[in-house]
């Protein structure tokens, strides 16, 4: 990959901080904090998570299982952060293929893992995330 980019992941009381720098230097472009998950069900239809920040724009990423590419292949959706905590709900129908490489369609109990994001272009990295749960039909 060849990037740049730093990350340095801190948990405290529930809650995951993450700082550090995005850097599209030598041909880099992301950080990411990913979990790999296990869902055994199709019931499961998206993400809700609590986060606040430094008021820039992060993403969910969502890799499958088969899938040989990440961190190219995935699906995404991006949220806007403030300084004060907000709920974000996002809705695997909404998440966007990343590449060609990435499956047409996505089922809860083939994801792999979850991550999130910082992503695509120069900024300091600085978001805490809490709360994190799967959303049931």
């Amino acid at each position: 990959m060849g990037g740049v980019s730093n990350l340095i992941i801190r948990h405290s009381d529930g809650v995951f901080f993450m700082s550090g720098n995005v850097s599209t230097d030598n041909n880099g472009g992301f950080v990411r904090l990913s979990n790999r998950v296990d869902i055994s069900s199709n019931d499961f239809i998206g993400i809700k998570f609590k986060a606040k920040g430094n008021n820039e724009t992060y993403e969910i990423h969502v890799t499958l299982k088969g899938l040989k590419i990440p961190p190219w292949s995935y699906f995404s959706q991006s949220f806007d952060v403030t300084e004060q905590w907000q709920e974000y709900q996002i809705s695997f129908k909404d998440l966007k293929r990343s590449s060609g490489f990435s499956a047409a369609s996505m089922k809860a109990k083939n994801i792999r893992d979850l991550s999130i994001a910082g992503f695509g272009r120069d900024f300091a990295v600085d978001l805490a995330i809490k709360d994190i749960s799967l959303i049931s039909n």
